[in-house]
């Protein structure tokens, strides 16, 4: 039993990173049978991972033809960022109710980058973004709400996968919000941070909501490129 949810997991990590990277589409039928030739495992772990996988939606079951990578639209995203903001809102509270070195260390995160971004200083600056979310959820020291924005940032990866592409304005424009959230932390100021933190993700939300668009018309205009006849 251990083996098999060793395989298991090893199995769910990376259909998490083909589902995120785009690899598997959205709407992508998913084969228990074939994921197992590919994995070169048998069709239990698969299985497993299956139902991994539909706990923190990137996968939902489809009467009669199965598993399908699951889908999403603007309302997907508005509705993710409204509960990101909910979580990271709590969060924002109980780090400046903690210790002050882990404040002073918040406070600092983005110091030093320069813009405009080269590909190290993008991701490096990606890295500190990682680091200051998942501090602001760690700082509420509840294993519920860390869960429930693990399955969040997941939907939202997929996303910012999707559309990255054209996403590097939106980087730098962000590293003053980041700023203007951290000093707000770094002196105590619980209603500027909340403030400060909630127009970040409006404008994270404004940003992918309108690039989404942009993707999507791009791509219903290919789509009927391709069925125009040749005369």
């Amino acid at each position: 039993m251990a083996t098999v949810r060793s395989v298991s997991e090893q199995v769910y990590e990376e259909m998490v990173r083909r589902i995120i990277d785009g690899t598997l589409p959205p709407n992508e039928l998913l084969s228990d049978r074939a994921l197992a030739d590919q994995f070169g495992v048998s069709r239990t772990p698969i299985r497993e991972a299956f139902h991994q996988l539909e706990s923190v939606g990137l996968i939902k079951r489809r009467s009669r033809i199965g598993w399908v990578v699951t889908d999403f639209n603007r309302r997907d995203v508005v509705e993710l960022i409204e509960l990101r903001a909910i979580l990271e809102t709590a969060g924002v509270r109980c780090l400046i109710n903690g210790s002050d070195e882990e404040r002073e260390r918040v406070g600092a995160l983005f110091h030093g980058f320069e813009l405009p971004f080269d590909a190290e200083s993008t991701a490096e600056y990606l890295r500190c973004d990682h680091d200051f979310h998942s501090t602001i959820i760690n700082a509420t020291r509840n294993s519920r709400i860390i869960d429930v924005y693990r399955r969040v940032n997941l939907q939202i990866d997929r996303v910012r996968h999707f559309i990255s592409y054209r996403a590097q304005s939106r980087v730098e424009e962000s590293l003053e919000e980041h700023r203007r959230i951290t000093r707000a932390i770094a002196a105590k100021d619980v209603d500027s941070a909340v403030a400060e933190l909630n127009a970040h993700l409006l404008n994270v939300q404004y940003k992918f909501v309108n690039l989404l668009d942009t993707v999507t018309v791009s791509s219903v205009d290919r789509e009927k490129e391709v069925l125009v006849p040749i005369k």
